[in-house]
């Protein structure tokens, strides 16, 4: 009978017992400490990403309890494009993201084509977020030693 026979596939069966799974999960640890997680271990990767020279950090700083924005960090380097930081963090097993995110005019507003950002949750470790930053740190090495390679190859 219409309109149901005029329905196309399978309805998304597997996909409903998944979000079923993940809130059962979710409700488990209680959304209280979930939240109170995401504040801390978002306040460690805003601080340790503030500390890298040369990045610059977008957003406001979180409070002193970790509160005030979300677990994530959008970044860029003043001199390695975001697309390309991005790329070879992903090349060491880090995955961030570059781009836009969804917010072209605040990109346009802040003169920057895009940023990289980095985001955290109830599975990422204070651990996950040392690695990263030593990743981050190691990329920004590798480019620098780029720069002097192509500064002191002088051709005769």
């Amino acid at each position: 009978e219409p309109p149901g026979r005029f329905e196309a596939g399978t309805p998304a069966i597997a996909e409903c017992i998944g979000l079923g799974a993940a809130c059962d999960f979710l409700s488990e640890i209680g959304m209280d400490r979930v939240y109170e997680y995401e504040c801390m271990v978002g306040q460690y990767l805003y601080d340790k990403l503030h500390q890298v020279a040369g990045v610059t950090v977008y957003g406001p700083r979180p409070g002193s309890d970790g509160k005030g924005r979300a677990a994530l960090a959008a970044f860029n380097h003043e001199s390695i494009q975001h697309s390309d930081l991005s790329t070879f963090i992903d090349m060491e097993g880090v995955a961030i993201r570059s781009g836009h995110h969804c917010t072209q005019p605040l990109h346009r507003d802040l003169g920057i084509s895009g940023s990289c950002r980095a985001s955290a949750y109830i599975y990422t470790t204070l651990a996950d977020v040392d690695a990263f930053i030593d990743h981050l740190q190691g990329t920004i090495t590798m480019f620098a030693s780029l720069g002097e390679m192509t500064e002191d190859s002088t051709v005769e």
